[in-house]
């Protein structure tokens, strides 16, 4: 059957759907924010588009719209960004979800493509009451999310520290790859290229302390080629997640556990 763009039907098709059991709706939680002097402020919002129509398009789901703003106050530095309090996006999260399940949704999947709101996704989740026969299935492996990345662009010879945790050459290949047209390559600059621990002590303080720049990583060995195949293996890592999740019986184990 393949994926459908809830946005994209009438209600009256959505609730037919439904009835004849498509009742799986992937929901991505992006960001506006800054991504580097060589990206756009919104490529977390294009990743969970896209990632999300890859995981729907899987399972035979809806794809909702990708809510368009985070928490991105460690972004706050830098023009253009926008940032949620941890309150207000719990309180969207719980409206999302509220809306689904009303309409007759039984497996709700949060997706979440951006760094910053991965720990309020579980804590907004872990506030829902329970619906009879609904299902909440979230994404809240941040590392194991990293490790992938760092795992396929390891097989193009990157470093983990040059694949990076924010606009390095894994995310900036990706949108080589979906985007070419927003990348600005001749703007790209090697990042903060230190150890992922120091990353994750310091850059919730705020992402200027690590580059002036706003860049994890080096940007600047990015390409297409690369980008196609991380957007293939993150998408089967998801459905491979998904089916853990599900105890769905895989050709293949997947590595974001």
């Amino acid at each position: 059957m393949g994926a459908l763009h809830l946005d994209q039907l009438t209600w009256e098709e959505v609730k037919t759907e439904i009835k004849t059991g498509r009742d799986t709706v992937i929901v991505p939680f992006g960001s506006t924010e800054q991504h580097g002097r060589h990206m756009p402020l919104g490529t977390d919002a294009v990743l969970g588009d896209e990632l999300g129509w890859g995981l729907a398009d899987r399972l035979d789901a809806f794809l909702a719209p990708t809510v368009r703003f985070g928490c991105s106050e460690h972004h706050m530095a830098f023009a253009g960004t926008i940032s949620l309090s941890d309150t207000t996006f719990r309180h969207i999260v719980a409206d999302v979800v509220s809306s689904l399940s009303h309409h007759g949704f039984r497996q709700i999947v949060l997706l979440p493509t951006h760094g910053g709101n991965f720990k309020p996704l579980a804590e907004a989740v872990a506030q829902i009451e329970p619906v009879k026969d609904v299902r909440i299935i979230t994404f809240t492996d941040l590392m194991g999310l990293i490790g992938a990345a760092f795992k396929s662009s390891e097989e193009f010879k990157m470093s983990p520290a040059q694949s990076g945790a924010h606009s390095g050459e894994w995310e900036t290949s990706l949108m080589l790859a979906l985007r070419p047209g927003q990348v600005k390559m001749e703007r790209a600059s090697e990042g903060f290229v230190g150890e992922l621990s120091e990353i994750t002590s310091k850059v919730f303080n705020g992402i200027e302390h690590l580059d002036e720049n706003g860049v994890l990583g080096d940007p600047r060995p990015a390409t297409v080629q690369a980008g196609k195949q991380y957007l293939a293996d993150i998408i089967e890592s998801l459905y491979q997640w998904f089916c853990e999740q599900k105890n769905i019986k895989t050709s293949q184990p997947g590595p974001l556990g």
